[in-house]
């Protein structure tokens, strides 16, 4: 399982590396895809905590529920990937592309 999501991660992170390198359209979607996944991604964390924090949880278990959220994941998922590609393409080009 483990191998499974880091060759995915990888292929992944090389394919949206690629894209970014190949066409400049292409690039803006791929930023503007990362924009909203941040917002999906904090929204939902920033949700747990203040549900957390207004229902008075002693030992603040109930803000760990923000891991089943499918919101959370694809954002997170996506961000991961994202940031990889970034990486990828610097080191591929060896500029700030």
């Amino acid at each position: 399982m483990t191998l499974g999501v880091l060759l995915g991660t990888a292929a992944g992170g090389a394919l949206l590396a690629w894209l970014r390198l190949k066409s400049r359209g292409a690039r803006r979607l791929l930023d503007v895809a990362a924009v909203l996944a941040y917002l999906a991604f904090f929204a939902e964390a920033a949700h747990a905590v203040l549900r957390t924090l207004l229902d008075d949880t002693v030992f603040m278990t109930q803000v760990h529920e923000v891991l089943l959220s499918p919101l959370f994941m694809a954002g997170g998922g996506y961000l991961g990937v994202y940031a990889l590609s970034l990486l990828a393409a610097r080191a591929w080009t060896g500029t700030d592309s």
